[in-house]
């Protein structure tokens, strides 16, 4: 089976999970906010934390902070941590007024905005750290796997920051299955898709390094809810998800999670170029 050549239709068939088509950007956000925020709701009216692994970059935190100040639900339920975070010199976070820093994103886009009972604690708001990546293990598995994890894939089939590894450097299917929070140089493939996408085409200024949660710590997740919105994801996803489960494409380990929900724009939907024989 080439799963490049696989129509929408056929997802469900192929795979137990829920798969849903949403017209644009849009409603992908709506949709992914208000799961968010019933799932934050109903956590709290039973006296539980609700914990949640965040990425930076798929999704628009402000349906999240609408909903959230509007229902006034209460913030000091959640907890989350971020997917990973750049590193500069002698692998430090980055500075938080570097145009690139998640923490500055994640405090203006999401945290500050919120309001009331709304406002989520200091305390529960995490990173990885370069210094103790042990401790972001350490966070998931005491709660027992993180109750949602939000995420996408890159061109190389990245999840978080874990990339396949470089050709000089060969590791294994497992080690790659088994890779916890650690500090990872990008490899390129990863950061030409960032210049494109994310700094107007300024390769300078992105960090070689960051720190990034790990498969282990995203797998252990209750739920893995994966977002694709853009042309290239067409590939991508049937990629990952359907295609063989290797370490040369990490996200296809989520093939063998119980439960991954996929919401896709029409646009990613629509099938990749292929080779006509």
């Amino acid at each position: 089976m080439d799963p490049y050549r696989l129509e929408f239709e056929q997802f469900s068939k192929l795979k137990p999970w829920r798969f849903t088509t949403v017209p644009d950007v849009d409603a992908l956000n709506r949709l992914v906010a208000e799961e968010a925020t019933t799932s934050l709701k109903e956590a709290a009216q039973q006296g539980k934390n609700l914990l949640i692994i965040c990425p930076v970059g798929p999704l628009d935190y402000s349906y999240w902070v609408s909903l959230m100040n509007q229902e006034q639900i209460d913030g000091s339920r959640l907890i989350t941590i971020c997917m990973d975070e750049y590193l500069g010199a002698s692998d430090e976070w980055i500075a938080e007024d570097h145009p690139l820093s998640f923490r500055r994103f994640m405090q203006e886009n999401f945290f500050n905005n919120l309001r009331g009972r709304a406002r989520v604690p200091k305390e529960n708001i995490h990173f990885p750290c370069p210094h103790s990546p042990e401790t972001s293990t350490a966070l998931i598995e005491g709660h027992g796997g993180a109750d949602l994890c939000y995420g996408g894939m890159g061109l190389t089939g990245h999840f978080a920051f874990n990339d396949p590894p470089e050709p000089d450097k060969p590791i294994s299917d497992i080690e790659v299955r088994n890779s916890r929070t650690r500090v990872v140089t990008i490899c390129r493939e990863s950061q030409a898709q960032m210049c494109m996408g994310g700094t107007g085409g300024n390769w300078d200024i992105i960090p070689r390094r960051a720190v990034t949660l790990g498969l282990h710590e995203i797998l252990l997740s209750k739920k893995i809810h994966l977002t694709f919105m853009r042309s290239w994801h067409a590939g991508v996803l049937r990629r990952a998800l359907f295609g063989p489960v290797t370490g040369s494409c990490p996200g296809s380990f989520v093939q063998a999670h119980p439960n991954v929900e996929v919401t896709l724009t029409d646009l990613a939907a629509r099938i990749p170029l292929v080779h006509v024989a």
